[in-house]
């Protein structure tokens, strides 16, 4: 399995880079070579020589995973041009939600699906574990999905320590600002941010589950993301870079899924009301600064959790060989 660790090498080296990024960008003006750009480069390069060996040589995965991945290569290359004259015409960003941005998400969202696809047929004759690859592979996505929240995850924390005068953003950031709360948090709506995260975990939980016949995947996977951005958060607390509320809550629902596995929808709305009422309570209470919130959002937020378990009526999961007991 060196090949698909490899993969996970790269992946982790774009993690990083990207994390650095939206870190990097609440304190410094943009950059088209910052060491954070670099650093997602490097396992841009690693994953292309990778996806070009295979289409030199294919052992690891069929026909449509390696197109799949290649469309998500041509996405993100188009991307990157596109990025930077909008950053020419605009200006700093004030969102990670800006249209280029998307360009990156779902070409990133591609590869990582068709690795995932890839490694799932490559072992197919294995029952999939929290033990195996398909954890970090789940992590990843998880995290492409997550990553547009980290505008108003970072703007927490750098917004509450603007009003105090601690803000450790450059001159240059500051002297842009006139608007503080709709800059920093990226003028996006604050309902979006809940009523996304809820939306993305669900989702992507009722499919893990779905395909890989496994409770267990996406807990961990969650568990996985949110121990890295602690290690983030911790490292660019240390180095004086802008630290982000850590999306802990986001646990609730993948664990709701796996305690209360004969009743979906019970499960979904479980999760998302946990999720949400955490999220609320720590808000209120001041032990953390957390993104904005409003009551309100509760019943979006329950109303999605209990409908995206529909979703299990449309989809059929990929037929397994057998169900050896087994870990890759």
């Amino acid at each position: 399995m060196k090949y698909y660790r490899l993969w996970v090498l790269a992946f982790l080296l774009k993690f990083i880079g990207s994390a650095w990024d939206a870190s990097y960008h609440f304190r410094y003006l943009f950059e088209e070579y910052s060491i954070p750009h670099i650093v997602n480069t490097i396992g841009f390069i690693l994953g292309a020589f990778l996806l070009l060996q295979e289409w030199r040589s294919p052992h690891f995965m069929d026909r449509f995973s390696r197109n799949l991945i290649t469309i998500g290569y041509v996405l993100f290359l188009i991307g990157i041009p596109l990025d930077f004259t909008y950053h020419i015409a605009y200006g700093i960003d004030l969102t990670t939600w800006s249209p280029t941005h998307f360009i990156y998400y779902i070409g990133t969202s591609m590869m990582i699906i068709g690795v995932w696809r890839g490694y799932f047929i490559h072992t197919r004759e294995i029952q999939p574990s929290w033990k195996s690859l398909h954890t970090w592979f789940a992590m990843y996505l998880l995290e492409c999905l997550m990553f547009p929240n980290m505008q108003q995850e970072n703007g927490a924390i750098s917004y509450d320590q603007y009003i105090h005068g601690r803000s450790i953003a450059s001159k240059e950031i500051l002297e842009l600002i006139s608007d503080p709360a709709s800059q920093i948090f990226g003028g996006i709506p604050e309902w979006v941010y809940p009523i996304y995260s809820i939306l993305m975990v669900a989702l992507l939980t009722i499919l893990i589950i779905r395909f890989c016949r496994d409770y267990t995947i996406p807990v961990m996977a969650t568990a996985l993301y949110i121990l890295f951005r602690f290690v983030g958060k911790a490292i660019f607390y240390s180095v004086g870079y802008p630290t982000s509320y850590v999306p802990i809550t986001l646990l609730f629902i993948p664990l709701s899924f796996l305690l209360i596995r004969k009743y979906s929808r019970l499960a979904g709305g479980v999760g998302s009301i946990a999720y949400f009422i955490a999220l609320y309570l720590i808000h209120i209470s001041g032990i953390l600064i957390t993104p904005p919130l409003e009551l309100w959002e509760l019943v979006p937020v329950a109303v999605i959790g209990v409908l995206v378990p529909s979703i299990n009526l449309w989809v059929k999961p990929y037929p397994l060989q057998k169900t050896e007991k087994k870990v890759v």
